[in-house]
């Protein structure tokens, strides 16, 4: 932030300064030329002047950081493109002072001051954007120069890592806690009540085991938002799912749950077999967590109007219709006390929704509570021959 004007260059600049005199003390002579004799008889100078501004216009207009040139009152006398856009301007005409209170209180202070200034501010109007400013008096006082960065999307990624950071710091210290509680439980009961230190023992295994899904959530996670490059092997997208669900069918078995499999043969895709599978294994064990004892989960893989579709539903405890639009969200949790004592992590849908998105799909629910939910996850379907083929076979 502190170097915005590095990007900007000393030649813009100057060529903000030199239409600023263009504009104050030769107005009629800053555009297009006019007839007759220039005061002074200096034409050769005003050719110069006349080049150098459309220079400067030039680069301000090209420029993607807003540019507004203030006169020593803090009213607009000019600004470029991305100026007028960060503020709402109309493109022919400039306000009596700026609609942002944060940058005109900058602007005032750096000309009051006569240093430059810089801060984050926060404007609402066209749209609510953060801005980075920096607003450089000039050095007689005649006026201030203010750059405009738009930041938005930089200070919603650092609030998205610092919300991260937080949860995953409160989701790493209960079995942590739980560890250590253990620990010393069984350090006391080993030799007095060796039944009960082989019973804490199993649940010191268990959040041992909880903590390990966790770290290797979030590194999954951390690898798939760092993923720049799109999957290219030919993936047959049924033999990934056969795979998966065939990890269910006992423990679903145990459960008293029943399992129903729809899987057409021959659905292909660009993708990473990896991944896929940690998509689908993820959506069932969802499916599995929050569906109660003779409960039924399904999973219906097939291909439609050009997408590859993953169905996996439920007749669980559903999503109230006010959390569908956040089960995606990282530690998000419909049921926390549920997904905490089946060792959810919180991050199985999260990670699920990144890899069907890095695989050019999207993700839908829907659901009623008290009966169940849906999960469809839609993915472009692989040309004929297109890619490298990889199947569990071979």
């Amino acid at each position: 932030m502190n170097n915005l004007l590095l990007s900007v260059g000393l030649g813009v600049l100057a060529a903000v300064v030199t239409f600023i005199v263009l504009d104050r003390f030769f107005p009629a002579q800053a555009g297009e030329a006019v007839d007759g004799d220039v005061p002074g008889g200096n034409s050769a100078q005003l050719d110069q002047l006349r080049r150098e501004n459309r220079w400067a216009q030039e680069i301000l207009e090209r420029m993607a950081e807003g540019v507004l040139v203030l006169d020593e009152s803090a009213k607009p006398l000019s600004t470029n493109s991305a100026g007028r856009d960060l503020m709402g301007f109309h493109e022919d005409m400039l306000p009596a002072r700026l609609p942002s209170g944060e940058v005109l209180e900058l602007a005032e202070k750096a000309l009051a001051e006569g240093v430059s200034r810089e801060a984050l501010a926060s404007v609402w109007f066209p749209a609510r954007m953060s801005l980075w400013a920096r607003a450089a008096p000039l050095q007689d006082g005649s006026g201030v120069v203010v750059v405009l960065q738009d930041v938005t999307n930089e200070i919603g990624i650092q609030r998205a890592r610092r919300e991260f950071v937080a949860h995953a710091s409160h989701e790493l210290k209960s079995p942590v806690a739980a560890l250590r509680t253990l620990a010393e439980a069984i350090r006391r009961a080993v030799h007095e009540d060796p039944d009960m230190a082989e019973h804490f023992s199993t649940r010191l295994t268990a959040e041992a085991e909880r903590l390990g899904r966790l770290i290797e959530d979030l590194l999954d996670l951390t690898k798939l938002e760092e993923a720049a490059t799109p999957p290219d092997q030919r993936i047959d997208l049924s033999e990934v799912a056969q795979s998966e669900a065939d990890r269910f069918e006992t423990p679903a078995s145990a459960a008293g749950t029943s399992f129903e499999r729809h899987i057409h043969p021959g659905v292909w895709i660009m993708g990473d077999e990896g991944q896929l599978g940690t998509m689908i294994r993820n959506l069932l064990e969802n499916a599995f967590h929050y569906t109660p004892r003779e409960g039924r989960v399904t999973i219906e893989v097939s291909e439609r109007g050009g997408n590859a579709l993953v169905e996996v539903g439920d007749t669980g405890i559903g999503i109230p219709l006010e959390a569908q639009s956040r089960v995606f969200e990282r530690f998000y949790r419909v049921d926390r006390g549920r997904s905490r004592d089946s060792g959810g992590t919180g991050l199985g849908l999260a990670i699920a929704k990144h890899v069907i998105e890095l695989h050019g799909g999207h993700i839908q629910v829907e659901s009623e509570l008290g009966q169940g939910s849906t999960f469809t996850a839609r993915i472009p379907s692989a040309a004929p021959e297109q890619g490298t083929v990889r199947s569990l076979a071979g």
